[in-house]
């Protein structure tokens, strides 16, 4: 906890933060004197100033520059956020913004449709990179299950959701199934398995399925486990899908000119289990903010990770986040990431029903 922060030094960082977002800049006193209303001296700024870098919350990146905010310094800022003692920009600006962006959302397009143009809706709107993971829950059915041949010994497993969701996973399988077999498993599996919600299938409800068909039906018992395993994957709740809207944003930061530090970032991004581990580990709470060092992955420690949970009723069901530099918009990027996970949750429960 930072201590001894009052309100003259409060409104100087404060300045610090907003002059360094718009520049990328180190910012020193005369450019606050000048810039800001502060009321006090440029030798004032800078004893308020030394008291601050004191204080952990500005730093000096090289010897005769002004200052920047330190991870530290962005975390008091952000706090000061999300308790309300700062100003997030008008909800009405950003209300039109998004109704002008929802213009071209078909939602007969289907689940996946909808998530990529939400995370492009929210790159556009924050001006850095957007990450999405789809609708999951205990609380999802299952709505339709297809088993279809694809070639030789490959079959694909078609799990449908009663979100609209689509998962499909190939198998193959020690050997062949006939027409008449794959007909009566189609049937047996959305009897039993329809409307059933994924939490409840487990591995000790399939494997009585599977005791079930093989006393009904001529086929091997390697086939049912190879089917089983892929409903059981199908139903993790770490089998999701990410969405990324607007990559190409961390290409226009300073902070990632240097071709090491934007390698490291890209890769991350590229890397859809590591996304996945992110979403993961971050607590399910309405908004959270990783700054800097927060991060738990080392090539996401220069960035600040802003999600948000996204629910049906009082379930979490998926997240909805934005990555980028440290020096970001944060009043806009937090209102935004609000604005939009409020969005899905609304869309979700409508095409959920």
């Amino acid at each position: 906890m930072v201590k001894k922060v009052d309100e003259r030094k409060r409104r100087i960082l404060n300045a610090i933060i907003h002059e360094h977002i718009l520049t990328a800049e180190p910012v020193g006193s005369r450019t606050l004197a000048k810039s800001y209303k502060l009321g006090i001296s440029s030798a004032t700024i800078r004893n308020e100033m030394s008291d601050l870098e004191e204080l952990g919350l500005i730093e000096q990146p090289y010897t005769s520059a002004g200052r920047i905010p330190s991870d530290k310094g962005y975390r008091f800022y952000v706090d000061s956020l999300i308790r309300g003692e700062e100003e997030f920009p008008r909800e009405l600006d950003l209300k039109i913004q998004v109704e002008q962006l929802m213009k071209n959302l078909q939602y007969k397009n289907g689940i996946e449709n909808i998530m990529a143009h939400l995370a492009r809706m929210l790159s556009r709107l924050t001006r850095h990179t957007s990450v999405v993971s789809e609708p999951l829950a205990p609380k999802v059915r299952i709505k339709h299950i297809q088993i279809t041949p694809v070639e030789n010994q490959n079959y694909l497993i078609l799990l449908i959701t009663d979100t609209g969701l689509v998962h499909n996973k190939i198998i193959k399988l020690n050997s062949l199934l006939n027409g008449r077999q794959i007909n009566y498993l189609n049937n047996f599996f959305n009897d039993k398995l329809a409307n059933k919600d994924l939490a409840s299938i487990t591995e000790d409800y399939l494997n009585k399925l599977s005791d079930d068909l093989l006393g009904k039906l001529n086929i091997s018992g390697d086939i049912l486990d190879s089917i089983h395993k892929g409903i059981v994957v199908l139903s993790s709740p770490h089998d999701f899908k990410i969405y990324l809207g607007g990559t190409s944003y961390i290409l226009d930061q300073p902070e990632f000119r240097d071709r090491d530090s934007l390698k490291r970032v890209m890769k991350i991004l590229e890397e859809e289990e590591q996304l996945k581990e992110l979403f993961i580990k971050i607590p399910e709470q309405d908004l959270v903010v990783l700054i800097g060092q927060e991060n738990i992955l080392e090539e996401m420690q220069k960035c600040s990770v802003v999600v948000a949970t996204y629910f049906i009723g009082e379930s979490a069901i998926g997240r909805i986040g934005v990555i980028g530099p440290t020096r970001m918009e944060y009043p806009r990027v937090l209102s935004s990431v609000n604005t939009v996970s409020r969005l899905i949750s609304q869309i979700i429960s409508e095409l959920s029903g």
